[in-house]
């Protein structure tokens, strides 16, 4: 229990301070990220190291894999929040197209379901089983990749996605509006 005050308290002071909201100039996290992964990803690497030299063996596991992590992870939460809050900055290129992609989140959720059955299940592709962990990367980032630039894309000239305005127009009853007015 005090373990979790502490932490509330530590994140409280990171957003009173500026930290979470943004407010810190660039140039302090990316100090904070480099530093961050430049003591952690090393110190990752060597733990997934010895988990894999050891068999994933259960003393190795519980070891390496869960105890030694706790020291580690809150320099890599650290650098992570700091890289997020640099990639998701007000006014970035990455921040629009997350942005674009929420305001069409019914039609990219149904979209990702078909797309995704079609290549893993019998009646399209069949990939379920097939595809590794580390190859199963090579359809994630594409998948992503393809929401956020399609999202961007679509919202540059209609208002909602199309499953948005299909959903607006039967929640209220009249076709609604889907272009968006010349500029």
């Amino acid at each position: 229990m005090a373990r979790k005050r502490w932490l509330h308290a530590a994140w409280m002071a990171a957003l009173k301070q500026g930290f979470l909201t943004g407010g810190w100039p660039l140039r302090r996290y990316v100090r904070i990220a480099a530093i961050g992964f430049a003591l952690g990803v090393p110190l990752y690497a060597l733990l997934a190291w010895l988990l894999w030299r050891g068999g994933f063996s259960t003393f190795d596991l519980l070891a390496y894999g869960i105890t030694a992590t706790t020291l580690i992870r809150p320099i890599m939460i650290v650098a992570t929040t700091a890289l997020v809050i640099m990639l998701f900055r007000r006014g970035g290129a990455l921040s629009a197209r997350v942005a674009a992609a929420g305001r069409a989140a019914l039609t990219n959720y149904l979209g990702t379901s078909i797309l995704m059955t079609t290549l893993f299940y019998g009646y399209g592709i069949g990939l379920f089983g097939r595809l590794s962990r580390a190859e199963l990367w090579l359809v994630v980032l594409p998948a992503w990749a393809l929401m956020l630039w399609w999202s961007k894309a679509w919202l540059n000239h209609f208002r909602y996605g199309p499953f948005e305005w299909l959903w607006r127009s039967l929640a209220r009853g009249e076709l609604q509006p889907m272009r968006l007015k010349p500029s």
